[in-house]
């Protein structure tokens, strides 16, 4: 497998995501039409989730965690195949704006570095596929905190591209840092 340059994706970041949330719909035995805006997920005590067999079939990382069991929510965030990143996103749902973050989670803007948004180099259920930007990082740091494996496996895509891996401390200090 080559080298992965995000230079290439500058056009693709949005499709990409895209496609990935897609894939993930499908492998949670969802369909599009069940992401209307007024949808409530099939995990939580408000949706009714198809049998625990269908459940056990998932991939892990797409397995919902104790909290999207007991908290209402749109179905678009168990699309992420992140379990802590989902938790921390619906314990901060009163403070951001689902808009803004799905904008920039697509990479809608060009940052000054280049790239925004969310890159997904493998599979859109395995989190060690997903790489956030650094631009990513200082916006929406806030929601991204304990999400170490997602710094484990942006550090890892950072590194295939020859750039420096983001430290530890970084990640924490954009992790802390309070919405605007």
């Amino acid at each position: 497998m080559g080298t992965p340059r995000t230079d290439l994706l500058l056009g693709l970041v949005q499709l990409n995501v895209l496609r990935a949330l897609i894939v993930n719909i499908d492998v949670l035995g969802m369909s599009a039409a069940e992401m209307h805006d007024n949808a409530l997920s099939p995990f939580s005590t408000a949706g009714t989730w198809h049998t625990p067999h269908a459940e056990a079939r998932l991939p892990a990382a797409l397995m919902p965690t104790s909290l999207q069991r007991s908290v209402c929510h749109h179905p678009w965030l168990d699309l992420l195949p992140i379990p802590k990143l989902r938790d921390n996103l619906l314990q901060a749902a009163n403070s951001l704006d689902e808009d803004e973050l799905c904008h920039d989670l697509c990479g809608y803007q060009i940052a000054a570095d280049g790239l925004s948004g969310v890159i997904v180099w493998k599979d859109p259920w395995d989190p060690a596929g997903w790489e956030i930007t650094g631009t990513f990082l200082r916006r929406w740091g806030w929601v991204l905190k304990d999400c170490w494996d997602l710094f484990q496996s942006t550090n890892y895509w950072r590194a295939r591209r020859g750039e420096s891996r983001l430290s530890r401390a970084v990640w924490a200090l954009a992790c802390k840092e309070i919405k605007p």
